[in-house]
């Protein structure tokens, strides 16, 4: 009886422990959670701003790697490349006030939702986020009359 006992109180454990592990958000939860907090930008609304913001500062979040391999990059007077790993401890040699204006893209609009919603979190107040990332951007201006 006590073996019986102890067998179902592990098999309880274990369904409790299994079920715990299902409460993890996944990764497009996260995104879908950092894009309520970010302020979203299209194309259109891009190009507005690297037009007339002179002091835009445009943040590409893809490894070099990506770039090469993704064709190139958005043409602006302050494009950067911070990687997603570096965008902390970089950022502040090109955006020098809380108040600049950034924009973030990557690739698709995977990872830039969690890069704008980290600078928020370090208190700068203009940023958004790109969230068709550079091949969105590269198919739109592919169109652009």
């Amino acid at each position: 009886m006590k073996a019986v006992l102890c067998l179902f109180s592990i098999a309880a454990g274990l369904s409790l422990s299994l079920q715990a592990d299902t409460s993890i958000p996944s990764g497009k939860q996260l995104r879908q959670a950092a894009e309520q907090t970010t302020r979203m930008i299209d194309s259109a609304g891009l190009k507005k701003l690297i037009d007339e913001t002179p002091d835009l500062v445009l943040v590409d979040i893809r490894t070099k790697e990506e770039i090469e391999r993704q064709g190139g990059q958005i043409e602006a007077p302050q494009n950067v490349n911070i990687t997603r790993g570096w965008l902390e401890f970089d950022i502040q040699s090109h955006a020098g006030t809380r108040d600049t204006p950034i924009v973030i893209y990557c690739g698709g609009g995977l990872r830039s939702p969690f890069a704008a919603e980290t600078l928020q979190k370090m208190g700068y107040t203009q940023v958004w986020n790109y969230s068709g990332g550079y091949l969105d951007w590269r198919k739109s201006m592919a169109s652009a009359p």
